[in-house]
């Protein structure tokens, strides 16, 4: 990745440019299921409850300014499911198609690695010919299509589910590691590769 952009842990500051690069995928895409763009103090209380369990990243140009940003989350609440990350990444579009997502997306995986995470997961709404090129690029492999899930400007969507696993099918995993007990200098490590 170039040196254009730094990446950091979100912080309340980025908030205002992560709405900006957010709002037109809830205004005129269906990208989101989202229908009303949240306010920056709700999507500020988001980003604290992700930062509770998972990493939330973002991406800054030379003059500090939000280019992109990616986040874990969890994939269902039952025990069972602990092992999963569901991941989200956006990306503002005059820096599509330069690495920034593809960067934000391994620094993300990397971390969710380090606290315990084997599966990643991400759901497509379709049709999304470049979200499905990327993650497949990447590794993701399709595993099944939500048909009609949503409805959203006049017409019902489908979503796809991408997966990712990274563990050991053979081994018993650890419980994941809240983002927030992760050493300081194993994040910084990370995000500095």
């Amino acid at each position: 990745m170039s040196t254009a952009i730094n990446l950091c842990i979100a912080k309340s500051a980025h908030c205002g440019g992560m709405l900006g690069i957010y709002r037109p995928f809830i205004e005129s895409g269906w990208t989101s299921f989202e229908t009303e763009v949240p306010s920056e103090v709700d999507f500020l209380t988001r980003i604290e409850k992700t930062l509770s369990e998972f990493p939330w990243l973002v991406a800054t140009d030379k003059q500090n300014e939000v280019v992109g940003y990616a986040y874990g989350g969890a994939h269902r609440s039952r025990a069972a499911y602990q092992w999963n990350s569901e991941l989200s990444v956006y990306v503002h579009p005059d820096w599509r198609k330069k690495g920034v997502a593809r960067h934000l997306y391994k620094v993300l995986m990397h971390i969710l690695i380090e606290q315990g995470y084997v599966n990643f997961l991400a759901g497509i709404t379709l049709p999304n010919d470049a979200s499905v090129a990327f993650h497949e690029k990447l590794g993701f492999e399709k595993i099944g299509i939500y048909r009609n899930i949503g409805y959203k400007m006049g017409q019902y969507r489908d979503v796809g589910w991408w997966s990712l696993f990274v563990g050991n099918p053979d081994k018993k995993p650890e419980k994941p590691t809240p983002f927030p007990e992760m050493p300081t200098e194993t994040i910084q490590k990370i995000i500095n590769q």
